[in-house]
């Protein structure tokens, strides 16, 4: 079985694509849901966020996983961890020597982590869970970042019913007061196009993109409302429907719109941003990105293997050209120095576009 994967792993790596893969068995069910499919899987003891090392100062927050003892607790991104169950970490010069006391504190069943934020110091007691870190890791996350202004901040199209989270966050953000939203899609590396088009069509209507391969349209990808449902169909240029998703409380969000994107954006992470860039519903902040926008189709062989090969490339529905990637309105790159002092560039940047204000929020802090 080795030598036949191995065989076929080199046949499709051979078509020199960037979606193209060989996944060998396949042992999902397509009936279950993104928790069952995820139960167990990558399931261990933790926090639960992302950081970065920061050379003599301590451990950045990146992120904070929601539904997590992080989260539970009010870490924040942006924190600067200075201490682990008493152990100063903020001199010492080797990440791999933070993370053993991390690693023994959470083995140990309790962490202290004392945390620089706005300057001042605050402790943190959390007692660790067992984390399905493949689940929360693609947890999208919603929050007003002022009175009227929504922020959703959303990794991965992978989720099963994504669509219908992001909906709802919207609905909710709305009710709060939004009348305009951040919707921040760094390091988005794509994942289910049905789910991105139900998405998609709480900012537009109907036709969105074109997928084209060997110079032909395969199928147009259409957002509309029937029923009270929001519907997403890929439609071939004969009338054949490929593909179908519905949600059953579409919300739609007219107010300004300002879409943040990172260089590690990819497929349906870069898609968004290029659509609605395209039909001129959304500002772009952030850095430009690589233009890797194929379409993938999933083939299952008789043994209960699966192969996935990119079939055509996304365009925009006037045939605009994506391979060339995002090129954002506004040029922006988060700094992680600028971060622990509470300022998120990229964020900062986007709220200045959707308020057209003359000066850059939150540039200058004491």
């Amino acid at each position: 079985r080795a030598g036949f994967d191995s065989v076929l792993r080199r046949m499709v790596y051979d078509l020199n694509d960037d979606h193209s893969r060989w996944i060998g068995l396949i042992n999902i069910p397509a009936s279950l849901d993104d928790s069952d499919i995820h139960q167990n899987t990558n399931l261990r003891p933790g926090i639960g966020f992302s950081h970065q090392y920061l050379f003599k100062k301590g451990l950045a927050i990146n992120r904070v996983y929601p539904e997590t003892p992080a989260a539970k607790a009010g870490l924040h991104r942006g924190d600067l961890i200075v201490s682990v169950n008493g152990e100063d970490i903020s001199k010492t010069s080797a990440s791999s020597k933070i993370m053993n006391f991390i690693s023994d504190a959470v083995n140990g069943g309790e962490v202290v982590f004392e945390v620089l934020r706005n300057g001042r110091k605050v402790e943190f007691d959390i007692k660790p869970e067992e984390i399905n870190f493949d689940r929360v890791q693609d947890l999208p996350q919603a929050e007003m970042l002022d009175k009227t202004t929504g922020y959703i901040y959303l990794p991965s199209f992978n989720l099963n019913k994504i669509g219908d989270k992001i909906h709802n966050m919207i609905a909710e953000l709305k009710a709060q007061g939004a009348k305009s939203l951040v919707l921040d899609l760094r390091d988005n590396l794509g994942g289910h196009l049905d789910e991105l088009g139900l998405i998609l069509g709480a900012f537009i209507d109907g036709d969105w993109a074109q997928a084209v391969g060997h110079d032909k349209v395969i199928w147009t990808p259409t957002y509309y409302l029937a029923n009270g449902k929001g519907i997403n169909k890929l439609v071939t240029p004969e009338g054949q429907v490929v593909s179908s998703n519905a949600i059953s409380a579409p919300i739609k969000f007219d107010g300004p719109l300002a879409l943040i994107v990172s260089s590690l954006n990819s497929s349906a992470g870069e898609i968004s941003a290029l659509v609605l860039q395209d039909l001129g519903r959304a500002t772009i902040v952030g850095e430009q990105t690589d233009g890797n926008v194929e379409a993938i189709q999933i083939f299952d062989l008789p043994d209960g293997s699966g192969v996935y090969v990119a079939v055509a490339n996304i365009k925009g529905i006037n045939g605009t050209d994506y391979t060339s990637g995002v090129t954002p309105d506004v040029i922006v790159k988060a700094d992680l120095d600028e971060l622990i002092q509470g300022y998120d560039a990229p964020v900062a940047a986007a709220l200045k576009e959707l308020k057209s204000l003359p000066f850059t929020p939150g540039k200058y802090w004491k």
